[in-house]
């Protein structure tokens, strides 16, 4: 298997902070270290924070801290050191999105006890829950509303390895040096970003179907999520997103100067078989627009999307594609289904904020400028196919009304549908919102041509909030989200 690359910095940069700065391209404004810079320790909205285990001090057994596992023996903790007064060794700065726009709710940023025993990314269905990490973290920490995140008592000295992940999005850093009992900000956003290409980190590998009435395959780009164009090929052509061609009038080929022209391959058949779907960590299905196309899904494909999801798989299906749903027996209980005519446009969506995580979307959406007034999101082209959530089963994010009539937007379920917190494996998503709705971008041209509109709007920033919370580690909806223990391997 391949290991998993560490963005290193060279080492000419290692020494001192001043001599770093300069031969790394940084500015006082635009450097990965920076006393005044955002998400310092002094912020009052400074991000989840986990505790190192011990303070090693350079010596065997340093002091236990509260709720700390066993004392240091070997591997960075015995990098710790104790601070008088109450200091600690801080690293704090913010997470943003492969295009580096966007600061990030809910990233795991950690420090490994062992680096070199950090696992490559094993791609595909898997049952990732919250909790295990590789390369037992000494200290860790996850980001707040702002994308913020504070990690303390981290190892000093030069080359300390740092991770970022959400999911199978990993990038790994080495900080040229961690001085000791002060905050050390990492501020430089071409680093404390999620990769855009896997020269620089992990990305899941995504499978992707076009439809007539939607542009997902526009939504990850770099001038929206982020992702490098080269990442988009298709199946077996190296890129993370492979392409499948949906119906409705979807995007069907490259144009002649990407890729070849190569044609995409047909969905139809190839979702079919759960060993198929299985190979992907996400599957992303474009609303193929007019009706649910039921001649392009078998019942044999609505079973093998459910099983790939309960082995672990990501779906994310929005409006035509609710056939996953009805025509799957237990996937179509997690709500009420009928299909109504649509609501007003643009409509006024209520983020539903009765769970921790809801609460976050919502303080999010303010901190990013997709929502003025906190619950309120304003949709385009809103959709009405289902009307209420079986809230034992599956939980609801957006909903809105209309004519007196409860609408549900955005809807998530873990899987398997019905099962316990402990035995939840996966994830399908529908939403009633287009990722298309809010951009100029057109369905049916040879990609990226038609992939016209720049910047994310607050529709689609809604939108990328709930991609990277598919994309997360899975855990039970009810309990807000937090750093691993330390040493979990």
């Amino acid at each position: 298997m391949r290991k998993p690359s560490i963005v290193s910095l060279i080492a000419v940069c290692a020494v001192p902070l001043a001599t770093w700065l300069f031969a790394c391209g940084g500015t006082s404004d635009d450097s990965a270290f920076d006393s005044g810079a955002p998400g310092s320790q002094n912020d009052d909205d400074g991000g989840g924070t986990g505790t190192g285990p011990t303070l090693g001090g350079g010596g065997e057994g340093g002091a236990k801290l509260d709720g700390g596992p066993a004392p240091c023996v070997s591997g960075l903790c015995k990098q710790q050191v104790a601070c008088s007064g109450g200091g600690s060794t801080t690293v704090t700065g913010t997470i943003f999105d492969p295009g580096g726009n966007t600061p990030l709710y809910n990233v795991l940023v950690y420090v490994p006890n062992y680096p070199d025993k950090v696992e490559a990314i094993k791609h595909g269905a898997n049952c990732d829950r919250c909790g295990s990490v590789s390369g037992s973290p000494l200290v860790s920490a996850i980001t707040d509303t702002h994308g913020k995140f504070t990690l303390k008592d981290v190892p000093v000295g030069a080359d300390i390895p740092l991770i970022i992940q959400v999911g199978n999005w990993r990038r790994q850093l080495k900080l040229p040096t961690v001085a000791q009992c002060v905050d050390n900000p990492l501020t430089d956003k071409n680093l404390s970003r999620l990769p855009k290409n896997k020269t620089e980190g992990d990305i899941p590998l995504i499978a992707l179907t076009t439809g007539g009435a939607d542009t997902l395959e526009c939504f990850l780009r770099s001038n929206k999520l982020g992702l490098d164009d080269t990442e988009f090929t298709n199946p077996g052509g190296g890129g993370s997103v492979n392409f499948y061609t949906g119906a409705g009038g979807a995007s069907s080929k490259f144009t002649k100067n990407v890729n070849g022209g190569a044609s995409f391959p047909s969905a139809q058949g190839w979702w079919d078989d759960v060993n198929n779907l299985s190979k992907y960590d996400l599957v992303l299905l474009s609303c193929e627009g007019g009706n649910p196309h039921p001649e392009n899904k078998s019942q044999n494909a609505y079973d093998a999307m459910y099983q790939y999801n309960s082995l672990g798989g990501r779906m994310f299906a929005t409006h035509w594609h609710e056939n996953w749903f009805l025509k799957q027996n237990l996937m179509k209980t997690i709500g009420t289904w009928s299909d109504q005519n649509d609501p007003g446009d643009p409509g006024a969506g209520v983020v539903d904020d009765s769970f921790p995580k809801g609460q976050a979307f919502r303080d999010w959406l303010v901190n990013v400028g997709a929502s003025t007034t906190p619950k309120q999101l304003s949709i385009s082209a809103p959709r009405n196919n289902i009307q209420a959530v079986n809230k034992a089963v599956a939980t609801q994010w957006v909903t809105m009304t209309s004519g007196g009539s409860n609408i549900v937007e955005y809807v998530t379920a873990n899987t398997p549908i019905g099962a316990a917190d402990d035995k939840i494996c996966g994830r399908a998503v529908y939403s009633d919102m287009h990722v298309g709705g809010a951009s100029n971008d057109q369905t049916g041209k040879d990609w990226p041509t038609g992939c016209t509109s720049v910047g994310l709007s607050a529709q689609e920033k809604a939108l990328e909030f709930l991609l990277f919370d598919l994309s997360s580690c899975v855990q039970s909806d009810t309990a807000p989200p937090a750093p691993p223990p330390p040493g979990v391997k």
